[in-house]
């Protein structure tokens, strides 16, 4: 694609020696590295930062025993948020309670938005009800909405994975999430924040489902999924990392299981009785992005995207050129990222050590970190 059609889009630490060298080489940028946080319990997955700094960090209920789905890191520590009763699980199962937190985003109200997957270890989707967008406000720490999807919308393998939100959008705001749930026919979800209202585009569509055969290579080994007593395959992580222009009026979005970077008008995202066939059309692929899982987006127009096959963290700028952020060893798949303050947050957490990419052996060596890097730029807040 012609490089000017990309500015129509946008104008605008101590670690286990397991885990690390001693001395890991520096590359670009990773003296200006600092670390966060250590995790030495299970594993961490999303981040979210709101504007006085208050970090939040999501965990998923994959393979690891969770204690908590939502904490806040406070003073070092890992504190249940917004309390202890949301995050218990009682059995049989209520879904008021949240179940396996993945995505995680700040709003321009300072609401922490919250996507429950409703699943434990990546499978079916426990009930209706539990698949669940729930806004937190960080300045009282109470839930102020709660907001479920039908059938139609949350279906049976639906894993609802990250999303950004426009509050200029409708009466109270609209959000855009991804649906990695290849097995259902993967997409985009939109939601009407004030009524909970929600739609689904382009299920299914191949922009949003993993590339056939693919392959990528963190820690310098090819990625497959390895289950016990069974054959090696190819991963099945489809579209996962999202993003939205300065302006919103474009959704930038990926697979895992790709190396592709795809755009489509937020405009045709929110009308509701276009097809599937005319926002197709509408979809732009820019190209290659190196293979990633998080991704985000300054007002400059420029994109992150994590890269766990070096180990870095990449920024895309409009005129479609890439530049090299930080290297370092230390990031074992880095996974979501959070612009807040002047700072690029990376939440690292090893993802492909985990059990099912090694005949049921677990490689993660302890801590999960969550890092930082000091950028000239600010976040793409809507409101």
């Amino acid at each position: 694609m012609p490089l000017g059609i990309t500015f129509l889009l946008c104008s605008a630490l101590p670690f286990s020696a397991q885990a690390l060298p001693q001395s890991p080489t520096r590359l670009g940028g990773a003296d200006r590295l600092e670390l966060v946080h250590s995790f030495y319990g299970q594993m961490p997955v999303g981040v979210a930062v709101n504007s006085k700094g208050r970090v939040f960090v999501s965990f998923p209920r994959w393979e690891d025993k969770v204690p908590y789905s939502i904490a806040e890191i406070k003073g070092g520590k890992e504190i249940s948020y917004p309390n202890t009763v949301i995050n218990s699980t009682p059995i049989p199962y209520d879904d008021s309670h949240f179940i396996g937190v993945q995505g995680l985003v700040m709003d321009g109200k300072d609401r922490l938005w919250v996507l429950d997957t409703g699943t434990f270890n990546l499978g079916p989707i426990l009930s209706q009800n539990a698949p669940k967008l729930v806004g937190i406000d960080t300045a009282t720490n109470k839930v102020v909405k709660t907001i479920h999807f039908p059938a139609n919308v949350a279906l049976k393998n639906t894993y609802l994975n990250d999303l950004r939100i426009d509050l200029r959008q409708r009466q109270d705001g609209v959000a855009y999430i991804t649906d990695s749930g290849a097995k259902s026919g993967a997409g985009l979800i939109m939601v009407d924040l004030a009524s909970g209202h929600s739609w689904r585009k382009l299920t299914g569509d191949a922009s949003v489902l993993p590339e056939k055969g693919f392959v990528s290579f963190p820690d310098g080994k090819a990625l497959l999924e390895r289950p016990q007593g069974g054959p090696a395959r190819t991963i099945s992580f489809a579209v996962d990392s999202v993003a939205i222009c300065p302006k919103g009026d474009y959704l930038y979005y990926a697979p895992v299981a790709s190396r592709r970077l795809y755009a489509v008008p937020t405009a045709a995202l929110r009308d509701e009785t276009l097809s599937d066939a005319n926002v197709r059309r509408q979809v732009i692929d820019l190209g290659e992005k190196g293979v990633s899982d998080g991704m985000a987006k300054d007002t400059a127009g420029r994109i992150y995207t994590t890269n766990h096959e070096l180990n870095a963290i990449l920024r895309r700028l409009p005129n479609g050129d890439f530049e090299t952020m930080v290297r370092d060893p230390r990031l074992i798949w880095p996974d979501t990222l959070a612009i807040q303050g002047g700072y690029l947050y990376i939440l690292v957490d090893q993802l492909n050590r985990q059990v099912k990419y090694h005949y049921g052996r677990d490689e993660r060596v302890k801590p999960y970190v969550l890092m930082r890097l000091k950028i000239d730029a600010k976040p793409v807040i809507l409101k």
